[in-house]
């Protein structure tokens, strides 16, 4: 499969993605809702289909273009327009999986409170222009 056509496979499904992404937003969206849990429903959903994807390929009885086929649109593509948190809990997965506790936990964690950081400073410093 040339670039040309794993791109187009990414950029589509990944604006399905995104429109999916738009549309929960959306429908969580309403007076006295919590702010976050349009996010939390997406991050949760992204999670799971990804893991489901994961799994999924293990087991699979294709070859390998069909599975990369797969992978360019449904992990890369649609969960990356979805929400790329899902990818980040696939790779922490697998550092479980694999036993490297300490790079999974350090991985981990540094993810979550070093992105939190720079959102909090993006966010401040996006307030001064």
């Amino acid at each position: 499969m040339n670039i040309c056509l794993k791109l187009l496979l990414v950029g589509v499904s990944g604006g399905i993605g995104a429109i999916c992404r738009y549309l929960i937003e959306q429908l969580t969206r309403s007076e006295g809702a919590w702010m976050g849990m349009g996010t939390l429903i997406i991050n949760v959903l992204g999670c799971f289909i990804i893991g489901l994807c994961a799994g999924w390929l293990l087991i699979a009885p294709w070859e390998f273009p069909q599975k990369t086929t797969f992978t360019l649109i449904m992990m890369t593509g649609f969960c990356g327009g979805f929400s790329t948190f899902s990818s980040f809990t696939l790779d922490c997965v697998k550092y479980f999986e694999s036993g490297h506790i300490a790079i999974w936990i350090a991985f981990g964690s540094a993810t979550v409170f070093i992105g939190l950081l720079a959102c909090a400073f993006g966010y401040w410093l996006g307030t001064k222009f």
